[in-house]
């Protein structure tokens, strides 16, 4: 339903106004500011901003001027919890019984990052229009949020539950965010153990119809190794931005890692561009496993490679090969490590490729959104009783949803 005139320029002055707030306000001050106004402009009452943890099993109330210390919610079986993963605002009663309480996602398009929570006695017939201020006001916030992170730290701090090790700092600075989603592509992360990975990273941008994507596992543990990921994904972008194809990629991540660490450190990779038009995927892969493919209810067999030697090695065994191949609209790749495929039982055997394969097709078989699709993969593997991580796990999903809208 069209809302009425007057509704719409309230929701428009109240989401310019947070906006205009948020743009000049410290770091810090951004849940302030923003319940400072959903008080004001919707009368609302109870107002709290839940952030969830960086494992996605945990929301917790942000303390402000404005809001009092909230118990923590858990990300399944709770009310905060159901509108963080299913990403869509939701009503019901009051604790009190005098009015609703309406739950918004706090999310910036896919990339979720809380809810919203607010009291509201709704006057004339106005619920909708409320609903639908707390929707956008969840967007703006999740928008402040991540553009204001880039100075200053009470995101992370939020976000965190423990603290986190050297190497796991650096490359949490270095890598894109977990989440981007288009109306062609979809890409979610999976970094495990959040705290205190090492050498494992991803990378990807997406520059006009060209999805960039790079998945890595460099050799040895912690901020060493670290330190060698980022090199490799340093050389990655500067030869992706100079415009470079991925043989010519591959060879510049070479001569970088072979100049920078004459140790003989190594990084395995997987390197790929996928055509967000057409669906033509083109991929090489340097002595890592090749992605799986995951279509409709199943996962078909891995992605035909012809390997290389890993960057760093410096054999000298000429120019890689390029495969192709053209996915179909749905289609989801799942690059991967072989910390995942490398988590042992109780009795040290390995998860496995197999293994791997049936933790991806429970996650998918009740038609999750990718980045929820992560979420319960990760959660799937840490509540497994038989298995635990003897390496850094890493996985790049993403899915083609198909060619988009032509915007020029």
């Amino acid at each position: 339903m069209t809302p009425l005139p007057h509704v719409a320029a309230e929701r428009a002055d109240l989401v310019a106004s947070l906006v205009r707030r948020l743009d000049a306000c410290r770091p810090s001050d951004v849940a302030d500011l923003a319940l400072e106004e959903v008080r004001r402009a919707l009368d609302a009452r109870d107002v709290v901003l839940y952030v969830v943890n960086l494992e996605e099993s945990e929301l917790q109330g942000v303390v402000s001027r404005h809001s009092r210390r909230h118990p923590v919610q858990p990300v399944e079986d709770s009310p905060v919890g159901d509108c963080y993963v299913r990403a869509e605002t939701g009503v019901r009663a009051s604790a009190d019984g005098d009015g609703v309480t309406i739950l918004a996602p706090v999310s910036h398009g896919l990339h979720r990052l809380g809810v919203l929570e607010l009291t509201v006695t709704p006057v004339a017939g106005d619920l909708q229009e409320r609903v639908d201020s707390a929707t956008e006001v969840g967007r703006v916030i999740a928008a402040g949020l991540l553009t204001k992170s880039r100075f200053g730290d009470s995101l992370q701090q939020a976000r965190r539950s423990q603290e986190m090790a050297l190497g796991a700092e650096l490359l949490d600075a270095l890598l894109p965010p977990a989440v981007h989603a288009t109306p062609e592509l979809v890409v979610a992360a999976l970094l495990e153990p959040g705290y205190s990975t090492g050498g494992d990273a991803y990378d990807y941008a997406v520059n006009g119809a060209t999805a960039h994507l790079a998945i890595l596992d460099a050799m040895g543990h912690g901020f060493g190794a670290a330190l060698t990921s980022t090199v490799v994904i340093t050389a990655y972008r500067n030869a992706r931005r100079a415009g470079l194809h991925l043989v010519e990629t591959y060879e510049a991540m070479e001569a970088a890692l072979v100049d920078v660490a004459p140790d003989a450190r190594f990084v395995t990779a997987v390197l790929a561009e996928l055509d967000t038009g057409t669906g033509r995927l083109t991929w090489l892969s340097a002595g890592h496993p090749a992605p799986l493919l995951v279509r409709g209810d199943t996962v078909g067999d891995v992605l035909p490679v012809d390997p290389v030697p890993p960057p760093g090695t410096d054999l000298g065994l000429g120019a890689p090969s390029v495969s192709e191949d053209y996915l179909e609209p749905g289609d989801v790749l799942v690059f991967y490590t072989d910390g995942l495929t490398e988590a042992r039982d109780l009795d040290s055997a390995l998860l496995g490729v197999d293994g791997l394969v049936d933790l991806v097709q429970r996650s998918t078989a009740d038609g999750q959104s990718l980045p929820e699709l992560v979420r319960a993969l990760r959660g799937q593997l840490a509540a497994r009783p038989d298995a635990w991580l003897s390496d850094d796990a890493t996985a790049l999903c993403v899915e083609w949803r198909g060619p988009g809208p032509d915007l020029r």
